[in-house]
């Protein structure tokens, strides 16, 4: 009996050790499996962390690359700093978005994407900005070589213009030393000019030498050819220069003024020649004596075309 008793006993002894050995795993494999999940947890949130930082790493590098790249450009132009002022502000706020994003500590694979994406999109920006740079450069630096290409241009066709200007004025200076050629060329030229007193009785003539016995004063001579001047009527003048230096006028005999050298000159009397170019024509021009003619040397200036075209004297006694 007792012996049964004792059996009994023992099996419920084993029965109650099973037990809590079964307890005692169960809480072991419990604890076991806790720590592991905490070991993973852990090393997940390293892993964030350090994904974390290296993006913030890479962002800041990103920045001095940035910040390096487009002071690269600085200075170069006045209108481009400008620009280049302004895309550095938007980028400096497109940076502090992500920083902010990044700085929230534990973050989530989302918001880590999220972060990665924004910096897609920084370093579109920045691709952009510096294309934008680089063709406002090129564009800058083609008007630079146009406007260059033009100031070459320009100074070119001003040293034409000059050397035109330089060939104009030597023509127009050749052309006056023609044209004053022509003038003198085509000056009328009055030779064998003949002045004397003469006496007239009936339809005769008679030279005198006396004053007082004069009626008239002849002047008579040659108009030389010149195929130069156009053949026609011509005016010629006679000016009488008398001993006291004046020109002998008588306004009721003929006499008056006419211009020489652009000059109002008074003139003794005056003829009209129908002037022969290819032979050259005689001229004969009477004036009456008139009151206060007084002896001595007179001269005789002979005009045309308001050109002196000849002189002789005349002495009176």
């Amino acid at each position: 009996m007792e012996h049964e008793e004792q059996i009994a006993k023992d099996k419920r002894t084993k029965t109650y050790l099973i037990i809590i050995i079964g307890v005692l795993f169960i809480i072991n494999f419990a604890l076991l499996y806790n720590l592991i999940s905490k070991d993973k947890i852990l090393v997940t949130t390293e892993n964030k962390l350090e994904d974390t930082t290296n993006e913030k790493q890479q962002l800041d590098k990103m920045l001095d690359e940035t910040e390096t790249l487009l002071l690269e450009y600085k200075g170069k132009n006045s209108q481009l700093d400008s620009i280049i002022d302004i895309k550095n502000d938007e980028i400096a706020v497109k940076v502090a978005q992500i920083r902010k994003m990044l700085s929230q500590g534990n973050i989530t694979k989302a918001q880590l994407e999220a972060a990665k994406g924004e910096m897609d999109k920084l370093r579109a920006k920045i691709a952009s900005t510096t294309h934008i740079i680089d063709s406002l450069s090129k564009e800058n630096l083609d008007l630079k070589v146009a406007n260059t290409t033009l100031t070459e241009e320009n100074t070119t066709v001003k040293e034409e213009v000059e050397s035109q200007r330089n060939i104009n004025s030597t023509l127009a200076d050749q052309n006056k030393k023609l044209g004053d050629k022509v003038k003198v060329a085509s000056r009328l030229k009055a030779t064998n000019i003949k002045a004397e007193g003469i006496m007239v009785k009936g339809n005769k003539e008679k030279e005198k030498s006396r004053l007082s016995r004069i009626d008239k004063v002849k002047i008579q001579f040659t108009i030389d050819k010149n195929e130069i001047v156009d053949a026609g009527q011509k005016v010629v003048y006679l000016r009488l220069i008398g001993p006291n230096g004046s020109t002998v006028a008588n306004q009721n005999a003929g006499s008056g003024t006419f211009d020489v050298a652009g000059e109002s000159t008074l003139y003794t009397s005056k003829a009209t020649v129908n002037f022969n170019s290819n032979t050259g024509s005689l001229v004969i021009i009477y004036f009456d004596k008139i009151p206060g003619m007084s002896t001595g040397n007179y001269r005789a200036l002979v005009y045309c075309d308001e050109w002196m075209i000849g002189e002789g004297s005349l002495k009176l006694k």
